[in-house]
C-alpha cells in the first residue's frame, strides 16, 4: 500500500527541485568504521542528512528536508539497515506493518513509521499477501554511496528467502542481513536500500500520519484506497 516511497528507500528526492546533500560526507569523505557483529560496520557522520545503510553504505536525505524530518527518515533507515543479532523485525502482512522486536522475549524495541515499513518490506510483504500489491523499487541512485572499508561479505540476494530464522544471527550464515518475521513463515532478507527520500514528489517533506482507523463494514479494497489517499493523495 504506501506507494511511491523511502529509500532510496528511497528513489526520486521529495520535492520538486534536484535533491541537495550534504556534499562534506561525499566524495574524498572516509566514514569512520568499527567491528560489528557482521563485520566492519561504518557509522554515520554526526548529522540528520546521512545514515548508515549497511555494512559499507551511507544513505544522503535530501537537505531539503528539515531537520525534524530528516532525523525522523535516518531513524527508520538506520533501525531497518542495521540489525541486532538477537532481534528479528516482526511484519505483520494483513496490516502492512513491522516492529522490531527482541527474539527471545518478543518485546517491541522500536515500531516502523507504517509508510517506510511498506517500502523497506515491501518485497516480503508481497510475498506473504499478494493483494497488498506494493511497488518494489529498484536500488538507489546518488543518495546512496557504497565506501570501500575492507570484508564485506558477498551475498546471494536471490537465496536468502531460502532460509528460515528466529534470529538475524541465523542469517548471518547465509550471507543475509535480518530475520524477518511474519505470521506464518520465517525467512533471511536484507532491507532494500532504495527509496527513501521519495515519499511524495508533490509534498515538501515526507508525512508522518498513521493509517487510518477501519471504518465498520470497510471492505480491504476501500480501507486500503483510504489509507493510500491520506498518505499519496487520490491520484497517486
Amino acid at each position: 500500500m504506501i506507494y511511491s516511497i523511502l529509500f532510496a528507500m528511497l528513489l526520486s528526492p521529495a520535492v520538486e527541485a534536484t535533491a541537495s546533500y550534504q556534499e562534506e560526507y561525499r566524495g574524498s569523505y572516509v566514514p569512520k568504521t568499527f567491528n560489528s557483529w557482521r563485520g566492519v560496520q561504518v557509522i554515520a557522520p554526526d548529522t540528520p542528512y546521512v545514515a548508515a545503510a549497511g555494512l559499507d553504505k551511507l544513505y544522503f536525505i535530501d537537505t531539503k528536508y528539515d531537520n525534524e524530518t530528516a532525523a525522523h527518515i535516518k531513524e527508520q533507515i538506520q533501525w531497518a539497515m542495521l540489525p541486532n543479532p538477537d532481534e528479528v523485525i516482526s511484519i505483520d502482512e494483513e496490516k502492512a506493518t513491522a516492529a522490531i522486536k527482541k527474539a527471545s522475549t518478543k518485546e517491541v524495541v522500536f515500531e516502523f513509521d507504517p509508510i517506510y515499513a511498506r517500502v523497506f518490506f515491501a518485497r516480503f510483504m508481497n510475498r506473504q499477501n499478494p493483494s497488498l500489491k506494493l511497488p518494489e523499487h529498484e536500488e538507489g541512485g546518488d543518495w546512496l554511496v557504497t565506501y570501500n572499508v575492507g570484508n564485506i561479505f558477498e551475498r546471494d540476494t536471490q537465496a536468502c528467502e531460502d532460509h528460515g530464522c528466529n534470529s538475524a544471527a541465523d542469517c548471518k550464515k547465509h550471507n543475509c542481513d535480518s530475520c524477518h518475521e511474519a505470521r506464518v513463515d520465517n525467512e533471511c532478507e536484507h532491507p532494500i536500500t532504495n527509496a527513501v527520500g521519495a515519499c511524495n514528489k508533490k509534498k515538501k517533506k515526507c508525512p508522518k500520519l498513521v493509517d487510518p482507523e477501519r471504518l465498520a463494514n470497510e471492505s480491504d479494497a476501500e480501507y486500503y484506497a483510504r489509507a493510500d489517499a491520506l498518505h499519496w493523495g487520490a491520484d497517486h
